[in-house]
């Protein structure tokens, strides 16, 4: 019987595999932002047939989004799945000290009904991206943080509150003469003061003490872990699963049967999405050719065209991207007899407005907010010069005026335009009106890259007397647009 346990994190994701209960594999990578890639690659590690079935579970501050793409995968509490994985591990734990890159917990009392447990607040200084950020400031890297620290001979008072003092004391402790390794092992200290003192608090200290996370590769953290908290060597346990608590934990629970080929098709939106359509429009004896014909039209298309877009590194290849609306053209090719343009602009929908859903909290009515999103406008334009795929130009921000961009060059009108396909980019380019509403915000354009030069973005606060003065009406196309803007 085989078990599965996904811990997808803020930076790293972990898989744990259990046979008949024990552990058989484990794999863990960071994933850079890209949490579905770098999942699919840890699930071609298992070594197991793409029908092979096995209960499953998830956990961990990134799996909603998975969750979204399929409801029926279990899912499991961060604190719970740690608790359940450290009670496998070492059955007689009294508390559990774990620190991630961007999380830290406190857990005790385990052996009685009701642990009790306190979590880092939204300051970074007892979490492992606080190492990251001193190494940079001291030119090492992290991966040689251990082997530094056992050079030390001092430990110097730093501040570990937060990296701010922390910078300041580095300086002042190098203009003293302190060596490097001495700095660090000081960090360590300074982060488990910190820890103890903010989050641990007047919690009690239950022993035997199990540490583990991601922070557990660190030897000068284990021993200021040791000797802030006053234990000997037999009352802290490092685990030797100990950055794989919480998969463990989740696999002990798993439920259900799924299989390879299932859960990679989660991966997949798009693929989903299409899917999801055949299924709609043909009796089940078809849709498996169907389906195949979309691929091979994909995959007829894309040899036709660039291939220079960046793959997956390219942001704008992600869900709903350039390449997800190629996949929606090939569709629309082969099953057009059966789709509607409605059909295609909610398949696009269905891909592009879950992140924003996500966001519901930002109003760009807000001078902050409107301030952020134009700095993630002009980020954007820093990724299509890198790319040379859109051409973006932003103009300069100013306080009293919508934010202004556009795109002279856009990849998947120029494919539309060479494939004759230029009549299903209204319902793939209108979700940018949807994407913004969800934002408090509203999107007046007036021109696409299909129909002229370029494609115009004016973005203001839904509440801004703007959006009266360029009302929004569909075309004879079915473009969402807007009367003729005056700001430039």
């Amino acid at each position: 019987m085989l078990s599965l346990g996904i811990d997808i994190g803020t930076s790293t994701v972990k898989l744990v595999l259990l046979k008949d209960k024990e552990i058989e594999k484990q794999w863990m990578a960071v994933h850079h932002g890209n949490p579905f890639v770098c999942l699919k690659k840890g699930l071609s590690t298992l070594e197991l047939a793409m029908d092979t079935p096995f209960s499953l579970c998830v956990t961990g501050s990134n799996t909603e989004a998975l969750l979204e793409q399929d409801s029926a995968i279990p899912s499991f509490g961060d604190i719970p799945a740690v608790v359940e994985g450290v009670r496998r591990l070492i059955p007689q734990v009294g508390s559990v000290i774990e620190i991630g890159s961007q999380g830290a917990r406190f857990i005790t009392d385990l052996q009685s009904r009701a642990p009790q447990f306190s979590v880092n607040e939204h300051c970074a200084g007892g979490t492992g991206s606080f190492f990251e950020d001193q190494m940079s400031r001291v030119g090492c890297k992290l991966e040689d943080y251990s082997s530094l620290v056992k050079q030390a001979q001092s430990v110097p008072r730093l501040s570990g509150r937060c990296a701010v003092f922390a910078k300041t004391d580095i300086i002042h402790r190098q203009q003293e003469g302190v060596s490097t390794p001495d700095i660090l092992l000081g960090l360590c200290y300074a982060m488990i003061r910190n820890y103890k003192a903010t989050i641990v608090r007047r919690l009690p200290v239950c022993k035997p003490v199990v540490f583990c996370g991601g922070v557990t590769c660190n030897t000068g953290v284990i021993r200021a872990v040791r000797e802030v908290f006053g234990l000997t060597e037999e009352e802290l346990i490092v685990p030797e699963f100990a950055r794989y608590e919480a998969a463990l934990g989740a696999a002990l629970k798993a439920s259900g049967s799924f299989t390879l080929r299932q859960l990679n098709d989660s991966l997949e939106p798009c693929k989903k999405e299409i899917l999801a359509k055949i299924t709609l429009h043909y009796p089940e004896v078809e849709r498996e050719a169907v389906w195949e014909q979309v691929q091979l039209r994909y995959a007829e298309l894309l040899s036709k065209w660039r291939t220079d877009l960046g793959g997956k590194k390219n942001f704008h290849n992600g869900v709903g991207g350039t390449y997800d609306c190629i996949a929606i053209m090939s569709y629309y090719v082969v099953c057009k007899a059966v789709t509607s343009f409605r059909e295609i602009e909610e398949m696009e929908e269905n891909l592009i407005l879950p992140t924003f859903r996500k966001l519901k909290f930002v109003d760009c009515n807000k001078p902050f907010w409107r301030k952020l999103m134009y700095k993630t406008f002009v980020r954007a334009k820093s990724g299509c010069d890198k790319w040379h795929d859109y051409e973006m130009s932003v103009a300069p921000y100013e306080t009293d005026k919508p934010i202004y961009y556009e795109f002279t060059a856009c990849p998947a009108a120029e494919f539309a335009i060479r494939h004759g396909l230029t009549d299903i980019m209204p319902a793939l380019c209108n979700v940018d009106y949807a994407s913004m509403e969800l934002l408090h915000a509203k999107l007046v354009r007036t021109t696409t890259c299909v129909d002229g030069c370029r494609c115009d973005y004016t973005i203001c606060g839904d509440k801004d007397p703007y959006v009266k003065e360029h009302p929004e009406y569909r075309d004879e196309n079915g473009y969402r647009r807007n009367k003729e803007c005056s700001y430039r």
